[in-house]
């Protein structure tokens, strides 16, 4: 698989849609600092270098052995940085989004296009404090848009990762997967000590 891979263009921008659920020493959380935590440590991960770490290079072919696009040679040496950023930002190939029922990883453009909402929604925040009101038109708009954009992606069959994918092909094949992000801690819940730290992910096919 990664002789295949090492044939595709330097292109670093894929495209998928990855439901998530996080576990921490073994009992699932649905806490959101808690599960963008998790994705946080998991996507710097992914974002490499590696560098000969066994622990970040397993999670990578981990990951990559399900999304066709990712680039598992970027993950082993580091993606690029961009243009006017001093280190890798994981931010700016995925995006995390989660509630307190559903989390989603989404890469690519489409993590780009989150992000550029997000920042709009976050201008119209500042905007509203500013004139300290707490709504306005402008606000409500930049809301439907983030939460719009999110459900097409969500719903969106042909985003979502599968159990394999044709290595000639690239083309995802078997039932959609949810990823399992596993977490280790201090054992402080809790606490303000409370820490947490990436053990290992895997996949499952979606229950619904």
């Amino acid at each position: 698989m990664i002789s295949a891979l090492n044939n595709r263009s330097n292109n670093p921008s894929f495209t998928s849609v990855v439901p998530v659920r996080v576990f921490i020493d073994g009992l699932e959380t649905f806490n959101q600092k808690n599960i963008k935590t998790a994705c946080h440590q998991l996507t710097s991960v992914l974002v490499g270098p590696a560098k000969n770490n066994e622990k970040n290079l397993a999670i990578i072919r981990e990951f990559a052995k399900h999304d066709p696009d990712y680039n598992i040679n970027y993950g082993f040496y580091g993606y690029p940085k961009k243009f006017n950023k001093k280190s890798i930002q994981p931010s700016e190939y995925f995006r995390c989004i989660a509630d307190n029922n559903n989390c989603f990883i989404f890469t690519g453009p489409q993590a780009e296009k989150l992000k550029e909402l997000g920042k709009a929604l976050g201008a119209e925040k500042i905007a509203c404090k500013t004139r300290n009101i707490k709504n306005s038109f402008d606000l409500q708009a930049a809301k439907r848009s983030y939460s719009f954009m999110i459900g097409n992606y969500i719903k969106s069959t042909k985003l979502k990762i599968k159990e394999t994918f044709d290595e000639k092909t690239r083309q995802k094949l078997g039932k959609p997967v949810e990823m399992i992000i596993n977490m280790t801690s201090n054992g402080k819940a809790g606490l303000k000590t409370f820490k947490m730290k990436l053990a290992n992910i895997s996949f499952n096919v979606c229950s619904t």
